[in-house]
């Protein structure tokens, strides 16, 4: 089954015998199929983050659930196909989205909302901005609002001003906003800081106050208490350990 190869496989067991030759294509087969199962599991679990609770309930099914998910997206939901899914990995992607990657979830109602919304944001499902108030270590009230996909992927690269996700999903560190991240205030001495990420520009606006413009269909995210069909969906949520947030959702649009 030569075809099955890399295209430098002959190349490399040219010199060699019958028996070490078969030895390399034993080795490589091994690989493929080690390859093959990660990649079926990832693709599930992306599956997985469309499916709703209801769903374990009535289709309980896994392979039935997973065949019915690109049926019964919402409107502007893009499911990616098994080859469009492999590429993602590929590309700027792949660096939000690991094979094998699990993180401990502690049991709070801010860590699961955003362990929720992990996966969504990786693969540009969803983009969601994060609003935390909260005590800084000396006890003073900071707020801010963060680019989840963007503080995510700034861990995951190394960045040592990037905050502790693993930590912090972990309940083993408060989400505490810093002068990085999309909006930051110090309420100690009035200092605000403004950011524009990958994901969004921050746009002042003299009526409506803070708004944020994402960069990938246009959308603006207006910063305000009430919810309309113009505005992402908002879930308000006090944790024990957080202080007060508010999550805003983004459902990314294709772009025409």
């Amino acid at each position: 089954m030569v075809t099955l190869m890399e295209p430098n496989w002959k190349k490399d067991v040219r010199d060699k015998t019958p028996s070490m030759r078969l030895v390399v294509y034993k080795l490589f087969k091994k690989k493929r199929q080690e390859e093959y199962k990660m990649f079926t599991s990832a693709y599930s679990d992306y599956l997985n983050t469309f499916i709703k609770p209801k769903d374990l309930r009535y289709l309980p099914v896994g392979k039935i659930r997973h065949r019915l998910v690109p049926l019964r997206t919402q409107v502007g939901e893009v499911v990616l196909s098994p080859s469009k899914f492999k590429l993602s990995l590929k590309g700027p992607e792949s660096k939000n989205f690991h094979l094998n990657e699990i993180y401990s979830i502690a049991n709070d109602p801010l860590t699961l909302a955003l362990g929720e919304r992990k996966n969504q944001n990786a693969t540009k499902i969803i983009s969601t901005i994060v609003f935390i108030s909260t005590r800084d270590s000396k006890g003073f009230n900071v707020s801010g609002y963060i680019d989840l996909e963007q503080s995510i992927r700034r861990f995951r690269e190394g960045d040592p001003t990037s905050h502790s996700w693993s930590n912090i999903l972990a309940g083993n560190r408060r989400l505490q906003p810093n002068s990085q991240d999309l909006s930051f205030i110090a309420w100690k001495n009035g200092r605000v800081f403004y950011n524009d990420t990958d994901n969004y520009k921050v746009i002042p606006d003299p009526v409506r106050g803070l708004c944020f413009s994402f960069k990938g269909d246009g959308a603006m995210i207006y910063i305000e208490k009430k919810i309309t069909e113009d505005h992402p969906s908002c879930l308000f949520i006090e944790s024990p350990m957080h202080g007060s947030a508010v999550i805003y959702d983004h459902r990314i649009r294709r772009k025409l």
